[in-house]
């Protein structure tokens, strides 16, 4: 039972290690395609960049927000990589797919992620309060029972 215990945490701790990954390396790879944008000024600053650079942001805070409060921040990224990846749709020209998987998809994976860690660790919290639970019933009683006698 133990070892099911351990196999389980650590099965936990790679699912949360993996989406960290993802989402780390997807976010730094939009931010530093937007900063390098921004910086090399290209192209004027239309309503589409406006867009772009507003979803690059709030997926880098979900990231960040993420690392510490996996719930919260795997919710946040789900929701705002699908909305990238409906803009990205939207946006595209003839290679709409190919956009919606380059854009959104990979923070979403991130995000769903996140929230299956946030889930099974959860899980495993309840099973040891639980467990702690139900030692301190079984100890009560034996404890009036030896100091009785």
């Amino acid at each position: 039972m133990v070892a099911d215990n351990s196999a389980g945490n650590r099965a936990t701790t790679w699912i949360r290690r993996i989406a960290r990954g993802i989402g780390t390396f997807v976010a730094a790879y939009w931010l530093f395609i937007g900063i390098i944008s921004a910086v090399s000024g290209r192209e004027p600053w239309t309503l589409e960049s406006a867009m772009i650079a507003s979803f690059i942001t709030a997926l880098v805070a979900a990231v960040i927000i993420a690392w510490r409060r996996e719930g919260i921040g795997g919710t946040i990224l789900v929701v705002c990589g699908a909305a990238f990846s409906t803009f990205a749709y939207f946006t595209a020209g003839h290679n709409k797919a190919i956009a919606m998987l380059v854009s959104g998809a990979p923070f979403i994976v991130a995000g769903v992620l996140f929230l299956v860690f946030r889930r099974r660790s959860r899980r495993s919290e309840i099973h040891q309060d639980l467990a702690q639970h139900a030692l301190q019933l079984v100890a009560i009683p034996l404890t009036d029972h030896v100091e009785s006698t």
